[in-house]
């Protein structure tokens, strides 16, 4: 049968030869420019303290995290997350120091890197290209939508056309690049979605992570969502808006997540999303009804239907 998507799951069976392999979300220390002043200090409406990153574990030295994440289970093989905040944002040289304790372990085959479009110095880009050399590498852009109005709610502080420039810096060098991007941003409609999408045909990054809009606690978002200034999707628009969605992106393009995920304890709303399970579950039963798959309406020339 037919894969419903092209999910990361398959990618990394293909890939690693139906090794198993999982990530180790790591937070490697490194500051948020929207956050520590050199941009803003308020940060992206929807950022929790931990940036993203793990919230058992944040204190400890990168590799006391990735020896508690590996433990006994040496029947694995590892990608080594640096997930939390803006993980390009020091001088080259701290950079190296901290990606190449990954090289420490036998276990890790590859290198995620998490980071902001506005936040890659020229002089970082040799040590990605090298690092690229030695292990599997991505970096993962925080791109959100190509709408310069969602930026602005967001507060994300940086433009689609820096977007624009860092990615190509990275796909000329061969680096894989996965890009985040947010479903249900308020004041998008499904048209704004879709744009986003055939914008993201035509760059053709290796993967993308969606994430589903919601809220976290201590946050600019939960204050605005508290005063009912926002409204978020419910289950079924979520799953409805995301098949087409899928529908009109390239086969081509990895699905790293369909859904975001957060610790309990730091979650609001909507409160259905915290069983990921779930919602991946509903969205895959509903495409199966509607016989639906990524790239159903996907044309190569990019005059894509609606």
């Amino acid at each position: 049968m037919k894969e419903l998507y092209n999910s990361f799951n398959s990618f990394l069976k293909k890939k690693f030869n139906n090794q198993k392999v999982k990530k180790i979300p790591i937070n490697a220390g490194f500051p948020c420019p929207n956050k520590n002043g050199k941009i803003s200090r308020k940060g992206c409406i929807f950022c929790d303290t931990y940036g993203s990153g793990p919230i058992k574990t944040f204190e400890l030295p990168v590799a006391e995290q990735i020896n508690r994440f590996i433990g006994n289970r040496k029947d694995f093989k590892y990608i080594a997350y640096y997930q939390a905040h803006t993980n390009t944002n020091a001088p080259v040289e701290e950079l190296r120091k901290k990606y190449e304790i990954i090289f420490d372990f036998k276990e890790i085959v590859g290198l995620f890197i998490g980071t902001r479009p506005d936040s890659i110095a020229d002089e970082v880009y040799p040590l990605l290209e090298e690092l690229n050399g030695k292990t599997y590498l991505t970096v993962e852009l925080g791109l959100q939508s190509i709408h310069a109005k969602s930026h602005e709610l967001l507060n994300r502080n940086h433009t689609y056309s820096q977007f624009l420039e860092t990615y190509e810096k990275l796909k000329n060098r061969h680096i894989d690049v996965v890009v985040h991007l947010i479903v249900g941003i308020p004041g998008e409609s499904p048209a704004d979605m879709l744009e986003t999408i055939k914008e993201m045909n035509r760059l053709k990054p290796s993967g993308i992570k969606f994430h589903l809009m919601h809220v976290l606690k201590h946050t600019p978002l939960f204050d605005m969502y508290e005063k009912g200034e926002i409204k978020l999707m419910d289950k079924d628009e979520y799953v409805e808006v995301m098949i087409h969605l899928l529908e009109h992106l390239d086969p081509a393009i990895v699905i790293h997540r369909l859904t975001g995920e957060r610790d309990k304890e730091i979650f609001h709303a909507p409160l259905w999303a915290l069983n990921k399970h779930d919602v991946i579950h509903s969205i895959r039963s509903r495409m199966k009804e509607l016989n639906s798959f990524q790239g159903k309406y996907f044309v190569n020339n990019s005059s894509q239907g609606e």
